[in-house]
Parts: C-alpha cells; structure tokens; sequence
C-alpha cells in the first residue's frame, strides 16, 4: 500500500515503546480471560481499540443473571445495573496502539490544507484509515512498526494546488531506533524466525 511504511525496529525510542505496549496488551487480555472465566463464560469478545471485555458467550454452561439474553452472535452483555455492570465498566484498557505511536513520535494523523492561510480544509489520514501498529511474531520479537506515510499524502493534496500546514507539510520519516523497510523484507524477517524456531523445536 502507498500510504503505509515499514520500518524494522532495532533499539531506541521505537524499542521502548514496542515493549511497554506488547506488556499493556497482555496485561489487558490476562484480566478479560479472568473477569470471563467468573462470570462462567466460554468465550469473550474484546475490544480492538483498548483490549476491554466487552461482551460474552456461555455457549452450553448457564447465562449468569447479571447477563443479557445473547444476541444473534451469541454473545451476551451485562445488565445495566448490575455488579457485573460495573465491573466491565471500570476495566482499564490499553492504549490504541495507532495513538502509542503517532504521539511518542508527534506524527500527524490529519492534515491540515486551502487556498490560502487560514486553512479551512481537513483531511483524516491516520485511524481510522491507516492505521500506525507494531508487528510481532512472538512476544520477544523481532519487531517492526508500520507508519501512515505522511509524505504521500501530502503531496497528493499539493498536487492538487493546495498549500498544507505544518507539521504535515515538512514532517520526516525518521524515528528513534527504527530503520525503513520493504513490506517484503519484514516477511522475510518474519519467515526466517520462524523457521529458526521450528529447527530449535526440533533438536
């Protein structure tokens, strides 16, 4: 895609934050799996922004009372009201991966264009669109992250005729700790873990 980069993360600042985030996300799964598993769910469905609990399946075993009938999907939510009400509310979900991100490292998600100062014309180009995000085969890596490609954006709205406000318009491509790559060279990054993996396995 045009409007996405890849970079491979080496150290730094990228590093850092790749790490504390992937602690977040478990940290918010673990509890999901156990506010489940007491309210006697087989199943759960989560939150893809923050990581919360949001709704459960029972499947065979008996719908606690402080649940909803389920819906076509079979998944059942708390009754407003209740304990278990306030107990989904009051989880503390991680932050969006996409904001970690574009706030550790100030890149615009919008732009900011017109005719002429001031600008009156904006434009979306991160999340939900586009968004910014690690990868990771395994929680010890190797890792990388993909980038909104500001860059891209900006110039297709220049070639428009439109002037773009800063940051977008001079933003770099650079962060701490991370080096640019093909979309290809992460797959084969991603291959060749694996496979050492699997040889370790084997031995």
């Amino acid at each position: 895609m045009n409007n996405i980069v890849y970079y491979l993360i080496e150290g730094g600042r990228a590093l850092e934050l790749a790490k504390q985030h992937i602690q977040e996300v478990r940290r918010v799964r673990e509890a999901s799996i156990t506010l489940s598993k007491e309210a006697g769910a087989e199943r759960f469905m989560v939150s893809l922004t923050n990581g919360v609990l949001m709704g459960v399946d029972f499947g065979s075993r008996p719908r606690h009372p402080d649940f909803k009938v389920p819906n076509r999907r079979g998944v059942s939510y708390p009754k407003k009201g209740t304990e278990w009400s306030r107990r989904f509310r009051e989880q503390k979900g991680h932050e969006s991966t996409s904001y970690v991100i574009s706030h550790a490292f100030n890149i615009p998600l919008s732009i900011s264009f017109g005719a002429s100062e001031p600008f009156k014309n904006w434009r979306s180009i991160g999340y939900p669109l586009a968004e910014c995000g690690f990868l990771y085969p395994s929680e010890k890596g190797p890792f990388a992250m993909y980038v909104v490609d500001v860059p891209f954006h900006v110039s297709g709205i220049q070639k428009m005729g439109y002037k773009v406000a800063e940051p977008a318009a001079s933003f770099v491509m650079e962060f701490d700790g991370a080096r640019r790559i093909e979309k290809e060279e992460w797959d084969i990054v991603v291959a060749e873990h694996k496979l050492k993996a699997k040889k370790e396995k084997a031995k």
